[in-house]
């Protein structure tokens, strides 16, 4: 999963910075940029990120004395039957789809004219989810449901990522993706017929990535709860924190499909 997102991330980057052309014939675009802005949040985003990554990387291994099935609440309990391989499988396809589901944007003209800062606003959202999540799960420690599986191979090495559980990663990323991809699409189309559709399906796949997570007894359903929380929340305010128009002076930049238009507010 981390995989795919850094790749992701990476190629929105490398749209935005080596695109070229003109703005101004394209009209007033919904998301407005700036250096400094940008920077705070671009760099938090990477900061964020690498704290995660330097926190799971020194989460210690689980040990079996720290498993205890009376502390899993009723509620959650139920994700300590399930194990199915075939929904683990296809949580993976449906986080996936989620987060390509900004490639529609190339659809049509306005966005896709527009794509530099797009790809500015995705990446930054990718970024900042994919820290918060890693964060969490490294302080939180939370055996995964599978761990309390009796058929479980008892000479299976347990690691770190067992104890990976809360939040869920694939729910988190499916969300902020899928919620991103619907913000960014009704900011661009407001009047468009396809709303309701775009909302739905960037609603519905990230709750089915979580349900599979479940079923595949990776997560239990506060896992899934919380994540999807969080990547909705992040995916639907990056947008929004760039909808507010730039009143300071000085320089501010838009980063678009066909170059970068610089201008300066005096």
């Amino acid at each position: 999963m981390q995989e795919l997102i850094r790749k992701s991330q990476a190629l929105l980057v490398l749209i935005m910075l080596f695109s070229v052309g003109d703005l101004c014939a394209q009209g007033e675009p919904p998301y407005h940029t700036s250096w400094e802005r940008d920077a705070y949040y671009l760099g938090g985003g990477i900061s964020t990120t690498l704290l995660g990554f330097y926190l799971k990387a020194n989460t210690p291994k689980l040990k079996l004395s720290d498993l205890d099935l009376g502390k899993v609440n009723s509620f959650d309990r139920v994700a300590t039957t399930y194990s199915s391989g075939r929904a683990d499988k296809l949580s993976d396809h449906t986080m996936n789809l989620s987060i390509a589901l900004s490639i529609a944007l190339l659809a049509k003209q306005k966005s896709r004219a527009d794509f530099g800062t797009v790809a500015l606003l995705f990446a930054e959202t990718m970024l900042w989810n994919q820290g918060l999540t890693d964060i969490i799960k490294s302080t939180s420690r939370r055996p995964r449901p599978y761990i309390f599986d009796e058929n479980i191979d008892p000479a299976r090495v347990l690691s770190s990522n067992d104890r990976a559980s809360f939040v869920s990663g694939h729910t988190s990323g499916a969300t902020s993706a899928a919620f991103f991809f619907a913000r960014t699409f009704s900011d661009y189309y407001p009047d468009s017929p396809w709303k309701p559709y775009v909302w739905g399906i960037s609603i519905a796949l990230p709750a089915l990535t979580g349900y599979l997570r479940v079923r595949g007894g990776q997560h239990y359903p506060t896992d899934v709860i919380a994540g999807y929380l969080l990547g909705g929340t992040i995916g639907y305010l990056i947008p929004t924190l760039h909808k507010r128009p730039l009143k300071a002076k000085g320089l501010s930049f838009s980063p678009t499909g066909q170059g970068i238009f610089l201008s300066y507010r005096f």
